[in-house]
Parts: structure tokens; C-alpha cells; sequence
């Protein structure tokens, strides 16, 4: 039997540069007004590295579980950040669920949200270790496909 190969269209790969793009624009402009976190107060954490609203919520989220249990918050660290944009995006475009190299990071993808994703991580053990471990610093981003599939990640330092 033959492999095929499925190679999206233009189109499809316009879509999912351009919400990439359009994802940078907003981190860019919460940058100049100071409100990168789109939901409300949360812990200190949330704030720096220019993060997204939906971003703010995941480290809010992931730090919100470590407070469950006596640890401390992660801190957004603008490395991190960058690196989990270019993991989610990669994965976004190939349409491909895989870890990245050289860091500890979590990855999931079709989660329609922030609380639904940091939910998942939190029920599976080796996603929900990385969340309570011994790490300080956070980067996370989410990344949609041509097709509408959210990827996300997490990079922890």
C-alpha cells in the first residue's frame, strides 16, 4: 500500500500564520497599555514576559494548583515563554502532538480552554509532577491549526 501525503492548502497554512501573527499582536499591545492579564487580579506571577490573556490564565490556573499545596508560584520567564510560542506553533502547523527538546514541558491538544487544559495536565501524574515540581520559572502558549485544533505547551525552568 502506497503512503499518501497530505499537504494543506495555502489557504489553511494563511489561517494558522496569521492567528500566530494575530496572537503576537495582542501579547504586543498588552505590552504598551500594562493589561496582559485579560482575567482580572490573579498572583504576580501572571504578569511579565507579555503574556496573553489566555496565557495569564494557564500560569494562573497552574499556579492556583501549586497554592493547593503549599508551593510556591511560578514565575513567567520570557525564554520559556518564546520557547512554548514555537513548540505550540510548530505543532500547530505540522499537526503534530510531540515534546520539544531540552526542556521539561507539558503538551496537550483540542482542550477548548485554559481551565479545561491545566484540568487535564492536573488528572494525568507525569503532566501534573511537572506542575508541582521543583521549578520556579513558567512558559506557556497555545497554538491553533488550519483545521480549528488548539495545541498548548508548557516549559518549566
Amino acid at each position: 500500500m502506497r503512503a499518501t501525503r497530505v499537504v494543506p492548502s495555502r489557504r489553511g497554512l494563511f489561517y494558522a500564520a496569521f492567528e500566530v501573527i494575530a496572537i503576537g499582536a495582542v501579547v504586543g499591545m498588552c505590552l504598551a497599555d500594562g493589561s496582559a492579564s485579560g482575567e482580572g487580579p490573579g498572583p504576580a506571577a501572571n504578569q511579565g514576559a507579555g503574556a496573553s490573556s489566555t496565557e495569564s490564565s494557564v500560569i494562573a490556573r497552574t499556579n492556583e494548583a501549586r497554592a493547593k499545596r503549599g508551593l510556591a508560584p511560578l514565575t513567567a520567564d520570557a525564554a520559556l515563554m518564546n520557547g512554548a510560542r514555537r513548540q505550540a506553533a510548530w505543532m500547530a502547523r505540522n499537526r503534530n502532538l510531540s515534546h520539544g527538546q531540552g526542556v521539561t514541558e507539558n503538551i496537550a491538544m483540542g482542550q477548548a480552554s485554559a481551565a479545561e487544559v491545566v484540568a487535564d495536565w492536573m488528572r494525568s501524574d507525569g503532566h501534573r509532577a511537572n506542575i508541582l515540581g521543583s521549578h520556579s520559572r513558567i512558559g506557556v502558549a497555545m497554538a491553533r491549526a488550519a483545521d480549528g485544533t488548539v495545541y498548548w505547551c508548557q516549559q518549566f525552568r
